[in-house]
């Protein structure tokens, strides 16, 4: 199994006008999941919290996305708030005027070029408290990998690994082999268990 490798990131959205649009080792027919380990472990949803004054931020960048990427339908990024949708949503994170970005995957698929997900995140990472999640694909073709994201005062990086072959099967193994190299990284044991249990 490879050592996972940094992503670099794009610097833009990437529209049909950039050649390197639909490049099939970032876009697909993705079926997410976004395994959270801190602060808050989730098996299928990340929350980061927005740290307080920045909401208005959060709220012009997603809009502004959404004009610039009007074919990105199934976006799996939404703002909540604990007042407003914690009961909903079911979700207990924080005091009621605690503002959250949630990603989580709400359609059955999402057709997405990851580098712009890796992207937004690290738009609005200024306004995100730390964090340390997961991203991973049971998309419909031999397309599994799992992305590794840190928030760290206020910037965002992010590594993959690659699951080569028939990767569902495989998955499990990718698993095993990651938790047993960072046996001393307790947050990363935390989720290579919640997801080879799956």
């Amino acid at each position: 199994m490879r050592e996972p490798h940094p992503v670099e990131l794009s610097g833009t959205f990437l529209t049909k006008s950039d050649e390197r649009w639909r490049d099939n080792r970032w876009y697909g027919r993705f079926r997410l999941r976004f395994p959270q380990v801190s602060p808050s472990p989730d098996l299928y949803t990340t929350f980061v919290r927005v740290r307080p004054g920045w909401r208005p931020l959060v709220e012009e960048m997603l809009s502004a996305v959404a004009t610039e990427l009007p074919r990105q339908r199934t976006w799996p990024v939404h703002l909540l708030n604990q007042e407003a949708h914690g009961s909903k949503w079911e979700f207990d994170l924080g005091p009621p005027e605690a503002d959250y970005l949630c990603l989580e995957q709400l359609p059955d698929v999402s057709y997405i070029d990851m580098r712009d997900l890796h992207h937004l995140i690290d738009l609005l990472a200024p306004a995100m408290e730390d964090a340390h999640f997961f991203v991973y694909s049971m998309g419909d073709g031999l397309d599994r990998w799992v992305d590794e994201v840190h928030i760290r005062d206020g910037r965002g990086s992010f590594a993959r690994w690659a699951v080569e072959g028939e990767a569902w099967a495989e998955f499990p193994v990718l698993c095993a082999e990651l938790r047993d190299r960072r046996a001393g990284d307790e947050t990363f044991g935390r989720f290579a268990t919640l997801t080879a249990d799956r």
